[in-house]
């Protein structure tokens, strides 16, 4: 699917991200939390947010996550959910998961939670 298709799907339903059982709710959230143990000084950038529920479970516990979505009507329901949760900590911004704007070594994490099999090119994301 191209990028552009990609957008339109998930930008039609974006509301429907933020009260979705499977993506705001999950032992995979706490395990994500669990396994990666992030630290107060930590930079997170969370790779196609959706709602941004992975940035949000990461927001407490670190200085700041980037929640970065190719879609721009999910960054804006992921910002509302933010504002709703008082989560200052977290900054939305549009990136493509297969050529991401940052630099080297920008972050402490980056995470990827049920997103990947939606990349046309999951190798070149992996390389990023």
């Amino acid at each position: 699917m191209s990028k552009q298709k990609v957008q339109q799907q998930f930008g039609a339903n974006a509301a429907a991200y933020a009260t979705s059982t499977v993506h705001a709710k999950g032992y995979s959230l706490a395990r994500l939390v669990e396994i990666t143990q992030p630290q107060p000084d930590w930079q997170v950038l969370d790779v196609a947010t959706a709602a941004g529920h992975t940035a949000f479970v990461f927001a407490p516990h670190v200085a700041h996550v980037i929640a970065s979505d190719l879609t721009p009507e999910m960054l804006t329901v992921a910002a509302g959910l933010a504002t709703e949760k008082g989560l200052s900590n977290v900054s939305f911004e549009p990136a493509d998961a297969e050529a991401l704007p940052y630099q080297d070594a920008t972050f402490d994490l980056v995470t990827c939670r049920i997103a990947p099999h939606h990349f046309p090119d999951i190798q070149q994301f992996i390389t990023e």
